[in-house]
């Protein structure tokens, strides 16, 4: 008995089409807006840990 190939939904878990990553609109604007907090976080991650470094460094100097 062969599975048919499909994927699942990466935002809410449905069986979507094999080409496609979501389901549906509302899944693929969701799952833009989580790829984009994704983003802004590392940013900021990586922003801070320059921060804390710069600051680490100076204080070697200093």
């Amino acid at each position: 008995m062969p599975e048919e190939d499909h994927r699942h939904c990466k935002v809410c878990g449905r069986v979507c089409a094999i080409d496609s990553e979501t389901c549906s609109r509302a899944c693929r604007e969701k799952r833009e807006q989580q790829l984009q907090s994704r983003r802004t976080y590392t940013l900021l991650l990586y922003g801070a840990i320059a921060l804390l470094l710069i600051v680490f460094v100076s204080r070697l100097f200093i």
